[in-house]
């Protein structure tokens, strides 16, 4: 028998009541709704238009969940913004972006990542701040760095916490340059590496490009490594970069949308299945190549086919992308939802140029097709559906349900078209809630809200938290909840310890008080952290590229 045969087989639909069979694990379900707001779901539940909603809050345990505003490392601004794949990674992991690795919306294949030093006011020098550092002494550093080619070979002084180390000859080749670590010099809480190069010019004064930045040299990565060989610490300009405090510019590299080489931490259900509990994940961003798991992983890339593009390790087990792709939905198949969420009716068709939502739309039908098939039959694991249609829509047409002047062309009808898209992901909720079984946990989430600034749909701080099942508090209004909190919660709920490593903290309160009583939280000290794997090949998907130039995310 095939196992995806096995994977597929269809049951028949439950409803959303009973207790949870003694011995077994619970299912659970989560459904992930990029920028979904609890403010429109209340507005729309309200007019009873919204029943799944309804039916999962009234009876379950929901309110505000609080993102994770962050700096992006591949831009220049200092502003803090909310980046969905940061925020997506942090629901997954239960860690700051520091932590789990995924540091704005595309980031440099591991290993490209490189960044320029100089300095427009005197001699350019490069300042970088580094943990406490444990491990056997002596220690050595490690650093791979050019000189910029038209300045030629230079000498660089090497300073740890204030005193010289060694000053070093520096070609315009990449090479790795070696210098011990004496034992004294090192401090607790934090070290401060500084470079000092002699010589520094601008390209622009070489007829190479209009680049008018003074370059002095390119750093790839700074290692620490012990007496026994073990590198302590890793650091590149991109991930880490504001260890990087001074005299660098913005990092560079061969740049992809995020993907599972970038992630330093373990999601929740690698940890669940590491485990033995059987997991599913379908389309959560960033997880493409997609890797073993314990159970099957849909990656980010199978959405939309042109996405897809010559790839391969589109799902775990490879076999599952071939059996699944006849689900994907034609364009022709949503016509009809189109119509009904009046996304085709301005001339021209402004929404098409301006946004990529018809093909989010077709995603995310192709995504709910896929739960339910898989879903059906299952009692038992950890498995979550991702689904994007209300950011992209509310990025175009928050502005226009909020009364703003509509494009030439446009009738008042596409004032209603956010509206139509939630109205949509509750149908989409209830396709899904009518294949589980009756015991099942249903969580519903969201990175962030909506908000309108500036005449555009932007991201805002609080997005939603729903729970609902028999070992959730019923009627329960919850507050304080952030995206981290996420991860341990689920990890509690499956009666499994929470990695003292990980940043969020248990839920305590949505979980129904007898229950909770009687399985009290546990921690384990473990190294939930991810190492990166060069090993696995990778290439940037343009379609992908494309779609966040579309949505403004990425230049």
């Amino acid at each position: 028998m095939r196992w995806v045969g096995v994977l597929l087989t269809v049951a028949s639909s439950g409803s959303l009541a009973g207790c949870q069979k003694p011995g077994r694990a619970p299912l659970v379900v989560v459904i992930q709704l990029d920028g979904a707001g609890l403010d429109l779901v209340d507005e729309l539940r309200a007019d009873r238009r919204l029943p799944n909603f309804d039916r999962l809050m009234a009876t379950g345990t929901s309110g505000p969940l609080q993102s994770w505003p962050t700096l992006r490392v591949m831009r220049t601004s200092a502003r803090r913004t909310i980046a969905s794949p940061i925020v997506w990674t942090s629901i997954a992991t239960g860690k700051i972006p520091e932590k789990h690795g995924v540091r704005d919306f595309v980031l440099p294949v591991p290993g490209t990542a490189s960044a320029w030093i100089g300095s427009e006011e005197g001699s350019a020098r490069g300042e970088i701040l580094l943990p406490e550092i444990g491990g056997v002494p002596p220690h050595e550093l490690r650093l791979k760095l050019r000189s910029f080619a038209p300045v030629g070979e230079q000498h660089v002084g090497v300073f740890w916490n204030g005193n010289e180390l060694d000053t070093v000859s520096l070609p315009v080749e990449w090479t790795i340059l070696t210098v011990p670590l004496p034992a004294s010099s090192m401090r607790p809480a934090q070290n401060r590496l500084e470079l000092l190069f002699e010589k520094q010019s601008r390209p622009s004064d070489h007829g190479a490009s209009s680049d008018r930045r003074r370059l002095a040299a390119e750093v790839a990565f700074v290692d620490v490594v012990d007496a026994r060989g073990k590198t302590l610490l890793s650091l590149d300009p991109a991930v880490a970069r504001e260890r990087f405090v001074r005299g660098f510019y913005p990092p560079r590299g061969q740049l992809t949308e995020i993907q599972s080489v970038h992630w330093r931490a373990k999601p929740v259900w690698t940890l669940l299945g590491d485990a033995g509990v059987p997991v599913g994940i379908i389309g959560h961003w960033g997880t493409w190549p997609a890797y073993p798991v314990n159970g099957f992983l849909v990656s980010s890339r199978m959405g939309i086919r042109q996405t897809r593009g010559d790839s391969d390790r589109l799902t775990w087990p490879d076999s599952l992308a071939g059996e699944i792709a006849p689900l994907a939905p034609d364009v022709d198949d949503l016509e009809p939802t189109f119509e009904r969420l009046h996304v085709n009716e301005c001339a021209p068709r402004v929404i098409d140029r301006q946004s990529v939502l018809k093909k989010i739309l077709i995603q995310d039908t192709y995504y709910v097709r896929l739960a339910r098939k898989i879903l059906a039959g299952r009692d038992t694991g950890l498995f979550s559906v991702y689904l994007r249609s209300i950011d992209v829509a509310a990025h175009v047409t928050l502005p226009w349900r909020n009364g703003s002047l509509l494009p030439e062309g446009c009738p008042d009808t596409v004032r209603s078209i956010l509206d139509e898209v939630y109205v949509q992901i509750d149908a989409w909720i209830g396709d899904i809630l009518d294949v589980l079984p009756p015991d099942a946990h249903v969580f519903v989430v969201s990175d962030h809200g909506m908000q309108q600034l500036q005449g555009t749909g932007d991201h805002a701080p609080f997005g939603l938290f729903i729970a609902h099942g028999a070992r959730i508090r019923p009627g329960h209004r919850q507050f304080g909840s952030t995206v981290l909190d996420v991860a341990p919660t689920l990890l509690h709920l499956f009666d499994q310890p929470v990695p003292l490593d990980m940043d969020g903290k248990v839920l305590a309160s949505v979980f129904d008080p007898a229950w909770f009583r009687a399985s009290s939280i546990r921690y384990v000290d473990v190294d939930t952290s991810l190492s990166p794997d060069g090993a696995i090949p990778t290439d940037a998907s343009e379609e992908a590229l494309e779609e966040l130039r579309a949505l403004g995310y990425i230049e």
